[in-house]
């Protein structure tokens, strides 16, 4: 799977440190083959709130975190577009592979943090298992362990 040629790899936009991770190794894949990435920043929408509605200041706010990390990709030499995708809750996985089929993506990166003290039954988040189980392409997981738990919808 790694050697093949990636003409687009998708990143979802996670938390800082894993994020952190998944942008590193997606680069290092996207320059050895000279592919572009495509960044996705999720606007989690609550259930009591429809999925359109205005959230004027949150968009704003992540097309600046989109523009930082495109500054990341670009410094290594990597060509990236961004995306935000809005979702709800532990449903990431539909709109990242709506934005991979779009895309005619060939990978998808994704930093997750492992939480040992779940033990193996659920070690990542539940939009980590959103974006495994959607994912129209290939997902690698770029992990590290955290005692960090994580916010995750019940």
């Amino acid at each position: 799977m790694l050697g093949r040629h990636h003409e687009t790899i998708v990143v979802p936009l996670l938390d800082e440190e894993s994020t952190r991770r998944a942008l590193d190794v997606a680069c290092r894949l996207a320059a050895d083959r000279e592919s572009r990435l495509l960044l996705i920043a999720p606007l989690f929408v609550e259930l009591e709130l429809p999925i359109d509605a205005h959230f004027e200041a949150e968009e704003a706010s992540l097309r600046a975190e989109l523009r930082r990390k495109q500054a990341v990709a670009e410094s290594s030499g990597v060509p990236s577009d961004g995306r935000i995708v809005r979702a709800r809750h532990g449903e990431l996985g539909l709109g990242v592979a709506r934005a991979a089929a779009e895309a005619n993506a060939s990978l998808v990166v994704v930093g997750a943090a492992i939480a040992p003290r779940r033990g193996f039954r659920r070690p990542f988040s539940r939009d980590v298992w959103s974006v495994l189980q959607d994912a129209p392409c290939p997902v690698l997981l770029a992990t590290a362990a955290t005692d960090q738990p994580w916010r995750a919808a019940a």
